[in-house]
């Protein structure tokens, strides 16, 4: 309750449809509390122990103008969603700055809507969010990267792989491994694309799905 507070006091939605503003990053404030005291590394395992609790049976965004909230999910899969855009801005030092923007510039004391949200943070981020705020906040299913390896020579490998979504033209990176912590990102749509990486075996090939809320789908 301490994240509403300093959250929801502050910053308001105009409709109930959008509760997900309320609930989604007060539940993300608990992984930001976790990561001030502890560090990163155990916020992530934090954040994404909530997976469990995610039912993905109802858009997070509910039926506007009718007095109806979204679904239970607003508040565990809008943290994780939360995480997600994190890790696809790409950038701690803007991405905090985003965070304290909301609720301490742009948004204070004000009530607004998703429309307000996605346009906030596509232009503060310089990238374009739509589709990626549409696909985890309006639809029922995650993003879905399917992919495969193929051996090109020692050493190298082929990897093939694209995003499967409700929604079109959906671009978002794909953080991989190919040994130890070290991330790649790669930027992802939904048409197969093709990159050669140096991989000495396939089992050290790892997507970071704790970074980003995703499945994937090895062929």
């Amino acid at each position: 309750e301490s994240g509403h507070e300093w959250w929801g006091n502050s910053v308001s939605c105009k409709d109930i449809a959008d509760m997900w503003i309320h609930e989604g990053f007060c539940t993300y404030t608990e992984s930001m509390y976790v990561e001030c005291l502890y560090g990163n590394d155990t916020a992530i395992r934090y954040i994404n122990a909530k997976k469990n609790h995610v039912g993905n049976k109802k858009p997070v965004v509910g039926i506007y103008g009718v007095n109806e909230e979204g679904s239970g999910d607003m508040y565990e899969k809008g943290a994780l969603f939360l995480n997600t855009l994190r890790s696809v801005v790409n950038n701690d030092a803007r991405w905090w700055s985003l965070i304290k923007g909301m609720c301490d510039t742009t948004f204070k004391m004000k009530n607004i809507g998703y429309e307000d949200v996605v346009e906030y943070f596509s232009k503060k981020s310089g990238k374009d969010l739509s589709a990626v705020f549409e696909q985890y906040l309006k639809h029922t299913g995650i993003p879905v990267l399917e992919y495969k390896l193929k051996k090109a020579k020692r050493g190298e490998f082929d990897f093939i792989y694209r995003w499967v979504t409700d929604v079109k033209n959906f671009s978002m990176p794909v953080i991989f491994s190919t040994g130890g912590m070290s991330k790649q990102y790669l930027n992802c749509t939904n048409d197969f694309q093709s990159s050669r990486i140096k991989l000495k075996k396939e089992t050290d090939f790892k997507v970071f799905e704790d970074l980003e809320y995703i499945e994937t789908k090895k062929q």
